[in-house]
C-alpha cells in the first residue's frame, strides 16, 4: 500500500496581477468566493491597489503574496530616486526584452533595483502584514540581475517561497499543440533562468514548488485543457497553476481570455475533479508552515530543469 505522504496531491491556484484594475481584483475575488483560487499576487504601485488591500482583509483566507513589478507598470519609490529606471511618471518600460537589457547591461541601475525591490517588499508587508510568495509580472523576478537582489531581500525579509518559471513543456504541449514554437521557445529561456536561480535559492533557504503550470498556456486555457493538467498533477508534490483573471464591470471589458478564465475557475465541476483526483487546495501559507511535500520534499530533484518532464 502506497503511503499517504506519497500519495498526497497539493495545488495552488493563484491569480496574478491584483490591484492592477478594478476588472482584475473582482474577476481574482470572485475565483476565489465561488471557485477554487486559493491564492493571488499584489501589485503594490497599480491604481486598484488599494481596492485589492482592502478585498484581502474581507477574504483572511485567500493569500496575498507580491507580484513584483519592473516592466508595464509603475514603481513604489518615485523617478527622482530611480533615475532612468522609470520614466517622469514612475513608469517603466513597456517591453520586456528592452527593459531586460537595459537592467543587465546598465550597471548604474544596479542599486536603484536593489531600491525599488526592497520598497515593493516594504510596501507589501505594510498594506497586508505578510508576505509568504513572490513572484513577478512576466516573470521578471528571474531575470539574471533582479532575482540575485531578490533571493538576498528574501532571505532578509524572511520571505519563505519564490515562484520558478519551469513549466513541464511536454506536459502542456501533449494537452495543447498550439503555439508549438513559442512554448518551446519559452521553455528553453525560462528553464535556464530558472536553473540559476533555483541555485540561488537553494542556497538563502527559499523554496519553490514541485510543478507550475501557467507559462506556456497562459491567455490560452481551455476546460479541457485544465481538466486534463488536473488529471496528470504527480503524486507527492506540490503544484501551483497561476491565471489571470479579471471580470467585465462594464466600463472597461477586460480580455475575452480574462473573462474565460473566471468561468473556468468557477466551474461547480472542477470540486468534483479535485475529490476524484485526490487533490486538496492549498497555499504558501501553509506549505511554508512544513504541510506535506515541502516537510519531506517528495519529488523535488525530479521536478529540476533536466531531469524529465511530467505525464
Amino acid at each position: 500500500m502506497r503511503s499517504q505522504a506519497k500519495r498526497l496531491k497539493l495545488l495552488i491556484v493563484n491569480g496574478d496581477d491584483f490591484g492592477a484594475s478594478r476588472e482584475c481584483n473582482a474577476g481574482i475575488v470572485r475565483c476565489h468566493r465561488q471557485g477554487i483560487l486559493t491564492s493571488t499576487s499584489l501589485m503594490v504601485a497599480e491604481p486598484a491597489c488599494d481596492e485589492a488591500v482592502a478585498l484581502a482583509g474581507e477574504y483572511p483566507e485567500l493569500d496575498v503574496g507580491l507580484h513584483l513589478v519592473f516592466c508595464q507598470g509603475r514603481s513604489v519609490l518615485p523617478p527622482a530616486r530611480l533615475g532612468a529606471l522609470v520614466d517622469e511618471r514612475a513608469a517603466f518600460a513597456d517591453n520586456p526584452v528592452a527593459a531586460g537589457l537595459r537592467y543587465f547591461f546598465n550597471h548604474a541601475l544596479r542599486q536603484k533595483i536593489v531600491d525599488e525591490c526592497r520598497a515593493q517588499i516594504e510596501r507589501h508587508l505594510e498594506l497586508i502584514g505578510y508576505l509568504n510568495h513572490i513572484d513577478g509580472h512576466l516573470n521578471v523576478h528571474v531575470h539574471p540581475v533582479i532575482i540575485e537582489i531578490l533571493t538576498e531581500l528574501a532571505a532578509e525579509y524572511r520571505v519563505p517561497c519564490l515562484r520558478l518559471p519551469r513549466e513541464p513543456v511536454l506536459t502542456t504541449m501533449r494537452l495543447s499543440r498550439e503555439h508549438s514554437a513559442r512554448k518551446l521557445t519559452e521553455a528553453i529561456i525560462f528553464r535556464t533562468l530558472s536553473a540559476r536561480a533555483r541555485r540561488l535559492m537553494a542556497q538563502r533557504g527559499i523554496r519553490s514548488v514541485d510543478w507550475l503550470f501557467g507559462l506556456h498556456q497562459s491567455g490560452h486555457f481551455t476546460r479541457a485543457y485544465l481538466q486534463g493538467l488536473l488529471a496528470r498533477i504527480p503524486e507527492g508534490c506540490a503544484t501551483e497553476i497561476y491565471f489571470h483573471p479579471a471580470a467585465d464591470l462594464g466600463a472597461r471589458p477586460p480580455s475575452v481570455a480574462a473573462q474565460h478564465e473566471v468561468e473556468l475557475l468557477t466551474d461547480p465541476q472542477l470540486r468534483g475533479l479535485l475529490a476524484r483526483y485526490d487533490i486538496r487546495l492549498t497555499t504558501y501559507r501553509e506549505l511554508a508552515r512544513g504541510v506535506g511535500p515541502f516537510a519531506h520534499r517528495g519529488c523535488a530533484d525530479a521536478a529540476a530543469p533536466g531531469h524529465g518532464d511530467a505525464r
